[in-house]
């Protein structure tokens, strides 16, 4: 099923399920997918353990406080010994794009050498995944924190399961955002790429309740995400550049030129992505989703009233066959 809750489904068993899925899937990147491609295999378990720890931030007013601290370690724990691991592939991905848009700006064998370096990380890098017992660790881990999502204690269902959680990652992503604008370093802007994407998975798992609405703020929160995320990509490939650059063969210096015009470019684009996903105050914020949380529920009960019940010769045959 999708990341996210079903008309009519309790709130409480909604996050439980997507719990769930999010561990299943992040365990089949680590049996199945690695073996074809473990880097990326790595990355998409990454991304599950995170919609994870997201979910356990929209229903922290519900779950048991010790209870749901103790588990997003447990998750982040283990993202956190996976982490590292894709890197390099970022990093290539980030030298490309770059190449590709700035073609002519650079000589060629400036990208060429860079690249070349980073290729022979990466490939060590897999070599080290491979042999390692950290995959098997994580697998071994996931399956344990699999068997306690049943366990989990929700004391509410309803809009109070969630509404807080709502709030709280969008006021702190409100807050995020005027402290980048104010400073934009990388470790503002990567801060506010974090709730950034809390808000994201938040309104996917609650786009049921205003469909086109919410969408719509999704969307913008994913734009959002990617472009801070670029952002990120190009700050680590200009650390490493920074670092390594007796190591490169090649003038890394117009290359590191191009990233900083390209992180310029990108801190404008998310600026005004900022504006237009964090308009509204926390408190008018909250209200709007409750009227759509409410409308939607009403909604659901209603086309659920509205059913035609099974005729009394109806359930008699089905009962004779």
């Amino acid at each position: 099923m999708a990341y996210r809750l079903e008309n009519g489904e309790p709130v409480a068993d909604g996050l439980r399920r997507c719990a769930r899925e999010q561990v299943d899937t992040a365990i089949e990147e680590l049996t199945d997918g690695v073996t074809e491609d473990a880097v990326s295999a790595v990355h998409d378990a990454r991304k599950a353990l995170k919609k994870e720890r997201s979910l356990l931030r929209l229903g922290r007013a519900a779950i048991d406080s010790s209870e749901r601290r103790s588990e997003a370690d447990a998750f982040r724990d283990v993202a956190q010994r996976l982490g590292g691991m894709r890197d390099s592939d970022v990093m290539i991905e980030a030298l490309d794009d770059l190449a590709d848009r700035f073609a002519g700006h650079v000589p060629k064998k400036s990208f060429t050498a860079i690249r070349r370096f980073l290729v022979a990380r990466r490939d060590r890098e897999r070599q080290e995944l491979t042999g390692s017992a950290v995959v098997d660790e994580a697998v071994g881990d996931l399956q344990s924190a699999r068997l306690r999502i049943a366990d989990w204690r929700i004391r509410a269902d309803g809009w109070s399961t969630v509404s807080d959680g709502l709030l709280r990652s969008y006021r702190r992503g409100r807050r995020a955002f005027e402290i980048a604008r104010a400073e934009p370093s990388s470790e503002n802007l990567h801060a506010w790429r974090k709730r950034a994407k809390d808000i994201w998975y938040h309104f996917r798992v609650l786009r049921p309740i205003a469909p086109h609405s919410v969408k719509g703020q999704a969307d913008e929160a994913h734009r959002l995400s990617d472009v801070l995320g670029d952002d990120h990509d190009l700050a680590v490939l200009r650390a490493t550049l920074l670092r390594s650059r007796g190591e490169i063969k090649a003038d890394v210096d117009p290359v590191i030129a191009l990233i900083g015009h390209r992180r310029a470019q990108l801190q404008t684009e998310a600026f005004f992505l900022g504006e237009r996903l964090y308009a509204e105050r926390p408190k008018a914020f909250r209200r709007r989703m409750r009227r759509y949380w409410h409308a939607w529920r009403a909604e659901t009960s209603a086309i659920d009233a509205q059913r035609p019940a099974a005729s009394t010769d109806a359930a008699d045959t089905s009962a004779l066959t």
